[in-house]
């Protein structure tokens, strides 16, 4: 496998992307990543504190105890224009069984998680907690209920540097299946935060964060958060938005 799409170790049994695959989110994120100018005034527009997209107060918003999953946290991902149902805001604040679950799976995935470099351990106790907030918040009156992108963008908010946020655009960009597995995805996005060029291109893009009136943007979310950030604006043409 070439050195840029390096997965590092991967759990047994995880659904591994093949090379084309890789190699298709790759050239995606390329794509959105080269003119790190045009990058930079996305993501200043983004991170504008005066604008109206989520920017830093997805992540910042307080409190945000990483041991348990808060009024707070919920309020923060309806940031990323989630709609979440009052049923499943009160089966994840306080539904003992699924507040015990959830807490016990935080506790076992290290705050300072990098999804870069986390182990198979890690990546696994990750997986149980998505599985286990997506409970929380799925409807049990409903067979098909699959609330994967709010249980997505929950658990990035706990972990941003190991979990990312997952949305039906980025996975359209980055060439992932409809109906595919969250470890399928989290594996490509490994490779692409394991790319030195992407990270490269990364760090000149948050370096040329600029506003629409040039006012200089200090982008300070963790690199897996803000490469969300640069994959959505390029998703959805925000220059044009």
């Amino acid at each position: 496998m070439p050195e840029e799409h390096s997965l590092g170790e991967t759990p047994a049994g995880w659904p591994v992307p093949d090379d084309a695959a890789l190699a298709a989110a790759r050239e995606a994120a390329l794509g959105a990543l080269t003119n790190t100018e045009r990058t930079g005034r996305r993501l200043g527009r983004y991170y504008d504190p005066t604008g109206n997209f989520a920017g830093a107060t997805y992540r910042t918003v307080t409190p945000n105890d990483p041991g348990q999953i808060t009024a707070a946290d919920l309020f923060a991902v309806t940031l990323l224009s989630v709609r979440l149902r009052a049923a499943s805001a009160r089966r994840v604040l306080d539904d003992e069984l699924h507040r015990e679950t959830v807490q016990r799976h935080l506790a076992a995935v290290p705050e300072n998680a990098d999804l870069a470099q986390a182990d198979a351990t890690t990546l696994v106790d990750a997986s149980s907690l998505y599985e286990g907030v997506k409970r929380a918040l799925a409807s049990p009156r409903t067979a098909k209920s699959d609330p994967w992108v709010t249980a997505s963008k929950l658990c990035a908010r706990k972990r941003p540097s190991l979990l990312p946020v997952r949305d039906r655009k980025v996975r359209e960009l980055l060439g992932i299946p409809p109906k595919s597995d969250h470890r399928h995805d989290w594996l490509i996005h490994r490779a692409l935060m394991r790319d030195s060029m992407i990270l490269n291109l990364l760090r000149d893009a948050k370096n040329n964060a600029t506003t629409r009136d040039g006012i200089r943007v200090d982008v300070q979310d963790p690199s897996l958060r803000t490469l969300d950030v640069v994959l959505w604006t390029h998703a959805i043409n925000l220059d044009a938005a």
